[in-house]
């Protein structure tokens, strides 16, 4: 699939875990499923994005970011880890914190950070609608969001809860699945536990909030199953990527004015 590799659109059937907040559609009392079959895996989903070509260049993308905008860095949505835990790995100088709303995740993502010996970065549980009060206010310089923004329930609360934890001039770098791709489009409208991304409504209602888009980036062509493509694919695909319709991924540049 040549857009987000979040585990939810890589296999349907879902398995409940705890939490206090209901899916759409979801029976009385029915907790919501966040990482659909995963939920209670979090060593299978560590593994889901941990490797390939994919993340690889998610990496190098955001390694990127890091050099351009200096600071304390929130990402939001963390899964089990894999991406901050690479970047505080590169930048012991900083500071990193991940939100996510699964326990276990966040438990292994902590454990994964000790025995790695990362004392730059913590995990903690809570949701984009609501940080958890260890991420205080105007305290963070970068917000990272990945594949995240199109699973929320609630984006006026995030974007709310983004502004309120930004610094002033901070930047959030959200990566979605690019709806203009045919394929994502339909994967991402007929698949159990997921919904498409509406970039240009995200984009009105942070600019209602303060946030101004200042740059906007479209990346991937090769899905999240593939491992290693030789150089010549590499070189080809960031100049395809860049066809609105081609490309998997859709990265928006925000700052808080």
């Amino acid at each position: 699939m040549p857009s987000s590799d979040h585990p939810a659109a890589q296999q349907p059937a879902q398995h409940p875990a705890p939490s206090p907040s209901a899916r759409p559609g979801a029976a009385p009392g029915e907790p919501r499923r966040y990482n659909a079959s995963y939920d209670e895996q979090p060593e299978v989903y560590e593994t889901l994005r941990a490797e390939g070509h994919m993340t690889r260049r998610r990496v190098q993308y955001f390694e990127e970011v890091l050099r351009r905008v200096p600071g304390r860095v929130l990402e939001v949505g963390s899964g089990t880890g894999t991406l901050l835990r690479r970047l505080a790995g590169t930048h012991p100088e900083r500071r990193f914190t991940g939100v996510e709303p699964l326990p276990n995740y966040v438990d292994f993502a902590n454990g994964r950070s000790r025995d790695l010996g990362l004392d730059n970065v913590v995990f903690e549980v809570g949701t984009g609608e609501v940080l958890p009060a260890g991420v205080a206010d105007s305290s963070v310089d970068l917000i990272i969001s990945v594949d995240a923004l199109h699973h929320v329930e609630d984006l006026d609360a995030v974007i709310a809860e983004a502004s309120r934890v930004a610094a002033p001039g901070a930047r959030w770098r959200a990566m979605e699945p690019n709806r203009l791709h045919p394929y994502v489009f339909l994967w991402h409208t007929v698949t159990a536990g997921e919904r498409t991304f509406d970039a240009g409504d995200f984009l009105r209602r942070a600019q209602a909030a303060g946030w101004r888009l200042v740059g906007k980036d479209r990346l991937y062509i090769f899905p999240s199953t593939v491992q290693q493509v030789p150089a010549w694919a590499e070189r080809l695909e960031r100049r395809l990527e860049r066809v609105p319709f081609l490309s998997g991924g859709l990265a928006l540049d925000l700052v808080k004015d």
